[in-house]
């Protein structure tokens, strides 16, 4: 379902983006578009906050299993790589999101990010050392996977294609600077040569969107914590889905990406989850086979 109807918002972006986002514009500052530049940053706490959360769960479910000393590091590791990049894009998205229209001072961004980050290791923590689910390690682990490889491909594919923001042609007036999602904006990019802002050329596809998605995996998660919750998966996932259409709708309204930004990244991150679904499925049926 959420395939299909990213599929079709794909490909009718793929023939009105530009009409679509002009439609949707409403500026960068706070007083035009509030709404935007608040989920400009809250958008992405699902993922930059929930990696804290999911690195406190490694970290006290790896001392808690009965493995060796090697995997034990490896984790120990990994828990320490989330903590870091929850830091580091939590704290710098408070600092730097859209800084002329909302400026959050660094020595304000910094200690609010390290308390919410700190506040959210401490919850995964403790869920953790109350949970009794036996397999509740290997769901944060393939959590932790999904969000890890969709950020990379999102990075990579961004400094591949090099598509122009909208609200960046719309500043320089010249439509013509436009491209579609399967275009790349290279040859503007380094036709402006120095004068660039590399951010102005990161359009597609849409980290935002791609980080706010997770949030249909992470929420219905808490479920595999906290018994009590399973009937209420169903709704969180719905709490997920919202919670990405109203950060890939904000970031039309701040013309930082188009339509198919949005959805193709959102598309990204759940096709990850597919393919490592279907990958986790094809290493358990073989062991069972090996078994007997």
């Amino acid at each position: 379902m959420i395939i299909a109807a990213l599929s079709v918002l794909t490909v009718c972006g793929s023939f009105w983006d530009y009409a679509i986002a002009t439609a949707l514009y409403l500026g960068q500052q706070p007083t035009d578009n509030f709404f935007g530049v608040l989920f400009a940053f809250i958008g992405v706490i699902p993922t930059f906050v929930g990696w804290s959360f999911l690195g406190a769960s490694i970290l006290y479910l790896s001392k808690k299993r009965d493995l060796s000393i090697a995997k034990r590091r490896w984790l120990t590791a990994l828990s320490v790589l989330l903590f870091v990049l929850s830091f580091f894009y939590f704290c710098n998205t408070l600092f730097m999101v859209n800084e002329s229209a909302f400026p959050v001072h660094w020595a304000i961004a910094y200690p609010i990010g390290i308390a919410v980050i700190f506040a959210a290791a401490v919850l995964g923590y403790k869920l953790s050392k109350a949970s009794d689910n036996p397999n509740l390690l290997r769901s944060v682990l393939f959590l932790t996977l999904v969000s890890l490889v969709t950020m990379l491909i999102i990075m990579l594919t961004k400094e591949i294609m090099n598509r122009p923001r909208f609200r960046w042609v719309m500043e320089t007036g010249n439509p013509e600077f436009f491209r579609n999602w399967w275009q790349s904006g290279k040859d503007i990019k380094d036709a402006l040569g120095s004068g660039v802002v590399s951010d102005d050329f990161a359009s597609f596809p849409s980290g935002h969107s791609a980080y706010a998605m997770f949030a249909i995996f992470l929420f219905p998660a808490f479920a595999d914590y906290l018994p009590k919750w399973q009937k209420y998966r169903g709704l969180l996932f719905i709490c997920g889905v919202v919670w990405w259409a109203l950060t890939a709708l904000s970031r039309l309204t701040v013309g930082a990406h188009y339509l198919t930004d949005v959805c193709i990244a959102a598309l990204v991150t759940v096709l990850v989850y597919e393919a490592a679904t279907w990958i986790k499925y094809g290493i358990q049926k073989k062991r069972e086979k090996t078994k007997n």
